[in-house]
C-alpha cells in the first residue's frame, strides 16, 4: 500500500484537496478577488450598454407582445410595491418630524421640521425609501428568476433559438423600473409630506396653514427634479445589478438562493453609493444645487 492510498482513499479522491482543486495557492486569492471585482464591473457595464440598446428598441417597437411584456413587468415591479411604499413613506414622514422637532425643541423652533420635510423628502428621503423598498422586494425576485432559468438551461435554449436574453428578459424589466420607480418616488414624497403634516398638526399642535406655509417655502421644483433624477439612476442600478447576478450563476439549483442574496446586498450598496456620489457632487459644486 502506497502513501497516497493509506486508509483506503485513492489519490484521486475528492476528499484530498490538491493545488488544482478548490484551494488556491498562497497569494492567489487576493489577486483573483480583485480580478473578479474588475471583471464584474466590466460585465455589468456591457450588460448596461446592451440593455440600453434594446431599451431603445422597446421604445420604438409597436409590437403588442413587447408592450404587454412591459405592462406585465410594471404590474409586478411597480404596482406590487405601491402599498409597501405608501405605508413606509407615511411612517418615515412621522419619524423625521419627531426627530427634527425634538432637536429644535430647545430653541422653540419645532415648526422648522416642516421646512426640513419639504426639501429633505424630495431630494433624499423619497427616492431612497422607494428605491430600498423596491430592492428588498424585487431585486431578489429578478435575480432568482434569471438564476432559475440559467440553472434549468432555459437561457441556453433562448440563445440556441437565436433570441437574446437581454432583449426579452432584462430590457423589459429595465423599462418597467425606469417608469415605476420615479412614479413611486413622487408618491413617496407625497406620503412623507402627509406624515409630516400629521405629526405637525396632531402632535406638535400647529395649524395646517402654518405647516403648508413652511412646507412650500422650503420645497422647490429643483428639489423634485433632483429626486426624480436620483430615482432614474437607482432604477438602472437595480435592474442591471440584479439581472447580472441572476445571469452569471453556475448551473446548479443551490446557486439560486445565493444569487438572490447577492442581488439584494449589491443593489442596496449600489443605491447608497450612487446617492452618496450625487450628494458629494452637489456639495462640492454648489452651482448645481
Amino acid at each position: 500500500m502506497t502513501a497516497g492510498s493509506r486508509g483506503g482513499v485513492p489519490p484521486s479522491s475528492p476528499l484530498i484537496p490538491t493545488s488544482t482543486g478548490t484551494f488556491p495557492t498562497a497569494g492567489a486569492a487576493p489577486r483573483q478577488e480583485f480580478g473578479d471585482v474588475g471583471g464584474r464591473f466590466i460585465g455589468r457595464g456591457r450588460l448596461a450598454i446592451r440593455s440600453a440598446y434594446w431599451l431603445a428598441w422597446l421604445v420604438f417597437s409597436r409590437r403588442a407582445a413587447v408592450s404587454s411584456g412591459v405592462e406585465r413587468e410594471l404590474q409586478g415591479l411597480g404596482l406590487g410595491a405601491l402599498r409597501l411604499v405608501l405605508g413606509a413613506s407615511l411612517l418615515a414622514g412621522l419619524i423625521v418630524t419627531f426627530q427634527v422637532a425634538y432637536q429644535l425643541k430647545q430653541y422653540s423652533a419645532e415648526i422648522m421640521s416642516a421646512r426640513a420635510i419639504g426639501w429633505f423628502a424630495a431630494r433624499e428621503l423619497g427616492p431612497l425609501v422607494a428605491a430600498l423598498l423596491v430592492v428588498s422586494r424585487s431585486a431578489a425576485a429578478i435575480a432568482g428568476e434569471f438564476a432559475s432559468m440559467a440553472a434549468n438551461a432555459e437561457l441556453d435554449a433562448l440563445r440556441a433559438m437565436g433570441l437574446d436574453p437581454v432583449k426579452y428578459l432584462v430590457a423589459p424589466k429595465l423599462a418597467a423600473l425606469l417608469i415605476s420607480l420615479p412614479a413611486l418616488t413622487i408618491l413617496s414624497d407625497a406620503m412623507i409630506a402627509a406624515g409630516g403634516w400629521i405629526g405637525t398638526t396632531a402632535f406638535l399642535g400647529y395649524s395646517s396653514g402654518v405647516f403648508v406655509e413652511q412646507f412650500q417655502s422650503a420645497l422647490g421644483v429643483r428639489d423634485i427634479v433632483i429626486g426624480l433624477g436620483k430615482s432614474v439612476i437607482f432604477a438602472v442600478i437595480i435592474a442591471i445589478v440584479a439581472a447580472d447576478e441572476g445571469l452569471s450563476v453556475e448551473r446548479h439549483v443551490t446557486s439560486i438562493g445565493a444569487a438572490a442574496t447577492r442581488a439584494v446586498v449589491y443593489c442596496m450598496i449600489g443605491v447608497l453609493g450612487a446617492d452618496t456620489l450625487v450628494n458629494a457632487v452637489f456639495y462640492f459644486i454648489p452651482g448645481l444645487v
